[in-house]
């Protein structure tokens, strides 16, 4: 007896070390478990058995060997079924979760997933609790919905920070970076990665630094940072090597091969996306597969691609289809219609690029909406209520009841919910507000610019009318001058040449106000920025001028001659110049106010072409704008001017066009009391902005 007893120890003591190795180490607890089984049946024993079976099965599940992980835990299941194991049940619920998720079988994941949250509160396990919201949340980011996976890790957050469980929190904490990713808003996506790396690499969990660093990776391609992302990836790859993590493997190797594709590499792209496809194949990840399928539909349209073949783009991208529709991945679906409308386009089958243009959109509203962005902006005061210093203290201190923090919580909802619902009522009517005063100023500037043709046009022809008049009388007298009537006819003639000339350049005027009143396509030009910087700065002057006669300004442009041309929608890019100067002249405006004399207003536009980007930037000395604004600058319905004077949406619009609708960046740099510029980059090559979809 006392022989068994000591080996029941053992057991207990290597299944224990197995435990903590799941996470970090998945080959030595794989080692160590296996150990614990056979001597556990060696033994008769149990619950060391079933243990044993349940580390197991989860290092099975990291090392993508589904088959005998889903045996392995069923078999450990119905034994803490027996033994009324209600904690190691609800584990095995999540463990069956994922394994149904890394398969691509997003129901069963669902359910395992709900039932694993359902006994962690009815068991009161905490540590489970947070686990299984974590796992709902990731799931439901996988399938495109960004509102209910925000909810879980807002839920789940909290409870991992209050029991101090640093790995949970830093699994909420890259979960909220990917949200943040899905949406583009990539400054905060990094920083929730970043935390996340962080807490993974104090607690040497080899598999999320992994994970973590794959993320960022991602993220810089996205921003076309193609060097940067390679750094990254090559870190991650390096460490999923190391651990045998075959899923992060076959996502690694997929972004090198993008990162290559990004590069014009296409050799080595081509191989690294291949080897991950048959790491993908082999653990049988579809999703992984439908992406590598949309990214090859978008490479081989791209005519820079040296393969180039639209066929073999179409046939690419409706297997990409096929499985996604399988798994109903939406965030990967609509980016598929999106592809195969660019390349059905490409080719002049109108019809059908409309229709998958048409589902793209449906399904994107739905994914990535402006209302979900709303509730993000709301959603993240109560994160800051659920995450604050002092309530985690107490809670890690005083173990006080987590349900009064979850009543404020809900509480503040409530009242913030009424806000968006209010917000949501206005909106549009803001947005028009803003529409409206942009036409404003556009129409000012132009009725300025049209008054001066016409005045010339006026002025020639009463000029001409008595040209006519004397040259009527002259030829009347029996002694006609000759030389008079000749110098009179002259005059005539250049009097209207002049007025078809100024005619001329007033119809140009109003065909271009024409031009502008248009409502967008949508469909890029090939544009030459530094006209249309010319363009825009002259109109809005003039619009500013309109309104304040008394109003000067030195303008001063510094356009490179050489600089390229690049496709964007004319309109939209118009707008967003006309709203920074005119943010521009109301600063120095507002500066001059105050100022002393020896004050000159100055705006100053350059353009110049910076790597793979044209960069317009647009820089005031007026009166800058203090830090604590500076970071809500972008931020819809946030206004510096006084009420009536802006919606709050000029440059958050100007944000979205240039960032979401034409893949660059707007970035701002200011000293308070010392002026702003405002920086514009575009991508050259537009076409490839949305190319690669994953």
């Amino acid at each position: 007896m006392e022989y068994k007893k000591q080996e029941i120890n053992e057991i207990d003591q290597i299944n224990e070390e197995a435990w903590f190795f799941r996470s970090t180490d998945s080959n030595r607890a794989l080692v160590l478990s296996q150990e614990a089984v056979r001597r556990a049946e060696a033994a008769q024993y149990e619950r060391g058995i079933a243990e044993g079976l349940r580390t197991l099965g989860f290092s099975h599940i990291r090392l993508a060997n589904y088959p005998e992980a889903i045996v392995l835990l069923t078999r450990a299941n119905e034994m803490f079924k027996q033994t009324g194991d209600l904690l190691n049940q609800t584990i095995l619920h999540e463990y069956f979760g994922i394994l149904y998720r890394n398969q691509g079988d997003y129901v069963a994941a669902f359910d395992e997933f709900l039932k694993s949250l359902e006994m962690s509160r009815e068991g009161h396990f905490r540590q489970e609790e947070s686990s299984a919201l974590y796992h709902l949340g990731i799931t439901y980011k996988y399938v495109g919905d960004l509102d209910k996976a925000l909810e879980c890790c807002l839920q789940g957050l909290p409870i991992a920070r209050a029991i101090d469980s640093k790995l949970t929190e830093s699994y909420h904490l890259n979960c909220l970076g990917g949200i943040y990713y899905e949406m583009s808003w990539y400054d905060e996506a990094r920083d929730y990665y970043q935390q996340s790396l962080a807490l993974r690499q104090e607690v040497g969990d080899l598999w999320g630094v992994a994970g973590c660093y794959d993320n960022i990776g991602n993220m810089f391609i996205q921003q076309h940072k193609y060097r940067e992302a390679l750094s990254y990836c090559l870190q991650s790859l390096e460490i999923t090597e190391k651990t045998g993590d075959l899923k992060g493997m076959g996502n690694t190797l997929f972004n090198i091969g993008k990162i290559y594709a990004g590069l014009h590499e296409y050799e080595n792209a081509l191989e690294y996306c291949r080897q991950s496809l048959h790491i993908r194949e082999k653990i049988e990840d579809k999703k992984g597969q439908a992406a590598y399928y949309c990214f090859l539909g978008s490479l081989y349209d791209d005519a820079s691609f040296p393969y180039a073949n639209v066929q073999r783009s179409l046939d690419y991208s409706f297997n990409a289809l096929a499985l996604a529709e399988e798994l109903d991945a939406k965030d990967l679906i609509y980016k598929i219609h999106r592809q195969l409308s660019k390349t059905y386009k490409l080719v002049g089958n109108f019809d059908h690029a409309l229709a998958h243009f048409e589902t793209f959109t449906t399904i994107e509203k739905e994914v990535n909406n402006e209302a979900i962005r709303q509730r993000i902006l709301n959603l993240q005061i109560t994160h800051r209520v659920a995450q604050s210093q002092k309530e985690a203290e107490i809670f890690r201190l005083k173990n006080v009841e987590l349900a009064k923090l979850i009543e404020e919580v809900n509480q503040q909802k409530a009242q913030l919910q009424s806000t968006l619902e209010h917000l949501k009522a206005t909106q549009t009517q803001l947005i028009q507000k803003e529409k409206m005063a942009s036409l404003g100023e556009l129409t000012a500037g132009i009725a300025h610019e049209i008054q001066n043709p016409l005045n010339f046009v006026n002025n020639f022809s009463e000029v001409s009318t008595e040209l006519v008049a004397e040259l009527e009388e002259e030829h009347q007298k029996p002694d006609r001058d000759p030389d008079l009537e000749a110098e009179l006819l002259v005059d005539l003639k250049q009097n209207l040449q002049k007025i078809t000339h100024h005619g001329g350049r007033a119809s140009s005027i109003v065909k271009g106000m024409l031009e502008h009143s248009r409502t967008s396509t949508g469909e890029r030009q090939t544009t030459d920025l530094n006209a249309l910087a010319d363009e825009y700065l002259r109109l809005a002057y003039q619009g500013m001028r309109a309104k304040d006669k008394s109003f000067n300004c030195e303008l001063v442009m510094g356009f490179e001659p050489t600089l390229g041309q690049v496709e964007v929608v004319h309109q939209e890019i118009g707008r967003v110049l006309l709203n920074l100067f005119n943010n521009a002249f109301y600063a120095v405006r507002e500066k001059q106010k105050t100022a002393s004399s020896e004050y000159q207003p100055t705006v100053t536009v350059s353009t110049r072409q910076v790597d793979e980007q044209l960069e317009i930037r647009v820089s005031d000395n007026g009166t800058g704008i203090p830090e604590t604004v500076k970071a809500k600058i972008f931020q819809p319905f946030f206004t510096t001017k006084p009420t009536g004077e802006g919606t709050g949406l000029g440059l958050s619009l100007s944000y979205d066009i240039v960032t979401k609708g034409h893949g660059g960046t707007l970035e701002v740099d200011s000293q308070e009391e010392e002026g702003t510029a405002f920086v514009v980059k575009l991508p050259i090559e537009n076409s490839n902005v949305n190319g690669v979809l994953v």
